[in-house]
């Protein structure tokens, strides 16, 4: 007597089959997380661009705007650590105005960070660089072309210079428009 085929599937079938769409939904998870982990990273990495692009900007900026004064109290003075001098800064109105801006080195345990504070208000980070740096000053007319210290009261430099351990910026000032 033949034995009837049975219908459906046994436990064992049913057992591998449960399995495969498990380990397929756990790789399509597993790519889903990884896409979000990629895009989180993208959108962070694009803020500390666009973060770091606005610092070196606003810098390059203050020191191009920077105004001389026969004012003693409104001088052109700095050294290697520091700077104060007065710039144009924007205000919330959409203008600038005359603002007193004092930069400052602040030297980190594997970097250095530019800090600007600004009388409009607000202390900000404007550059960061690996090592230690300080600035250096301008004068074609003297005999050493960078100077250490800028106490000048009649002139402003002709340009800044941050020097690090690895690179040199260099920013024109008070350029003409």
């Amino acid at each position: 007597m033949r034995r009837p085929e049975p219908l459906g599937f046994t436990l064992l079938e049913l057992m591998a089959a449960l399995a495969l769409v498990g380990f397929a939904m756990l790789g399509g998870i597993m790519l889903l997380d990884q896409l979000g982990d990629s895009g989180e990273r993208i959108v962070s990495e694009g803020v500390l661009a666009a973060r770091e692009g606005n610092g070196a900007r606003l810098l390059r900026r203050l020191l191009a705007d920077a105004t001389e004064s026969s004012d003693s109290t409104k001088t052109f003075r700095g050294d290697e650590r520091s700077l104060d001098f007065w710039s144009l800064c924007d205000v919330p109105g959409g203008w600038a105005e005359p603002c007193h801006v004092s930069l400052a080195i602040d030297e980190r345990t594997d970097s250095t960070v530019v800090l600007a504070r600004l009388s409009t208000g607000g202390s900000l980070a404007l550059r960061r660089q690996r090592g230690t740096s300080s600035f250096r000053y301008y004068n074609p007319s003297s005999d050493t072309l960078w100077l250490r210290d800028w106490s000048s009261h009649a002139t402003l430099p002709v340009a800044v210079a941050l020097v690090g351990e690895r690179d040199t910026t260099v920013f024109a000032v008070s350029v003409a428009r």
